[in-house]
């Protein structure tokens, strides 16, 4: 997650689960801009420990991309609560798709929080040819796709074989 995920309150996601009697938050994972939205675009994100909670930060907009076993050790469901923008270019589907593989690879379920497309549902654009897949767009689909994050999600483990248990919950 990072600053994306609040409630109607504007209250951070991270802050409502630590403080939740029946949830153990017991790790991050920062996409770029950092847990906190504080890194710059395309600034490096380090591991840290959050200030406000005291849990561990590892970074996927660092040294890695995608969380590694080791990173994913002790964990039951990985949770991800990012605002996408409705463009094929923003790196936080990236980022949502590398953490599904890895969650799936450790037979760890998914849940995607599935935030409103800000954009709306249109669908325009060129389609992005595989050749030249990045992580800034890593699979062939229009500039302006249309979908809400749960979607993407089962749109890319239906397509393009990302495996794993998977769970959609609508904010």
């Amino acid at each position: 997650t990072n600053q994306t995920g609040v409630d109607t309150s504007g209250r951070p996601t991270i802050d409502r689960l630590h403080e939740h009697p029946s949830v153990e938050l017991v790790t991050l994972f920062a996409p770029e801009h950092g847990i906190r939205g504080t890194a710059a675009p395309g600034e490096t994100v380090e591991d840290a420990v959050d200030l406000e909670t005291g849990i561990p930060i590892h970074s996927l907009y660092g040294a890695v991309r995608s969380p590694t076993p080791e990173m994913l050790d002790g964990i039951e469901v990985l949770l991800v609560d990012l605002q996408d923008i409705g463009a094929r270019y923003w790196t936080y589907a990236s980022t949502m798709t590398l953490a599904m593989e890895a969650a799936a690879q450790q037979g760890i379920a998914v849940v995607i929080l599935d935030r409103p497309n800000p954009i709306g549902g249109a669908v325009q654009g060129n389609v992005l040819n595989p050749a030249f897949a990045t992580f800034v767009g890593r699979y062939p689909m229009a500039m302006r796709h249309g979908m809400t994050p749960g979607e993407l999600a089962r749109y890319y483990q239906g397509e393009f074989g990302i495996g794993g248990e998977l769970h959609v919950t609508p904010v």
